[in-house]
């Protein structure tokens, strides 16, 4: 077997054990990792952390230390971030902006806090996806979208163009847009197909604007 094969049967296998299946954007983030030029054991920052399970294996891959800010540990990510500026290697940051009022806040915390050279990986709904578009030529509300304070708390949805603007305008630089996956939502099933696997993400990389979601490298 291959090291890259060796590497992405190690990935699949940590999200099977954790049962974070479905969460593609995070499995798709692991693959980035190793494209980064990190520095040795670097200082790591997850926003929107949870119970620190993500957190502690991306540390696992870069052999990096890791902080997590979540709401349920008291961390208002709307306010200044406890964290030192110019400190943190690798900020990660998926599936939490659009949960946000001032997005604007808080991609210009990521800067501060990022060291020169630092890079942010983020993950959000694509408003602009394939599904989409579909929903909206026949009249049907898009996903991922909320109407109401019921749902899932989604203040901002993004197109792919907004996205990078509003990146951009805080300093930051693309470095790769993507999609984790087109439109395949079982692809870290334990019994889907490791060539359709691979195949989905690939068309991830292909057709990022299409997505059901976007996945942003950028660095300072």
């Amino acid at each position: 077997m291959t090291d890259r094969k060796q590497n992405q049967a190690k990935i699949f296998s940590s999200y099977q054990s954790l049962d974070l299946v479905n969460k593609i954007y995070q499995v798709k983030a692991l693959r980035f990792l190793p494209t980064l030029n990190l520095r040795p054991s670097p200082s790591i920052l997850e926003l929107g952390s949870a119970d620190n399970s993500f957190l502690d294996l991306v540390c696992q891959r870069t052999n990096g230390r890791g902080v997590g800010l979540d709401i349920t540990k008291g961390d208002d990510l709307e306010q200044p971030f406890k964290i030192k500026s110019a400190s943190v290697d690798l900020v990660i940051a998926l599936e939490i902006i659009e949960h946000l009022f001032d997005t604007d806040h808080f991609l210009s915390e990521i800067n501060r806090v990022l060291k020169p050279g630092g890079y942010l990986i983020l993950s959000t709904p694509n408003l602009a996806s394939l599904t989409n578009r579909l929903k909206l030529l026949f009249g049907r509300y898009p996903k991922y979208l909320e109407y109401s304070r019921a749902g899932a708390g989604h203040l901002h949805l993004y197109t792919p163009g907004i996205l990078r603007t509003q990146i951009e305008s805080c300093k930051l630089k693309i470095v790769t847009m993507t999609s984790p996956n087109f439109l395949c939502p079982f692809i870290t099933k334990p019994w889907f197909p490791s060539f359709l696997r691979d195949f989905c993400m690939y068309l991830g990389d292909l057709l990022p604007t299409l997505g059901s979601h976007l996945l942003i490298v950028a660095q300072k």
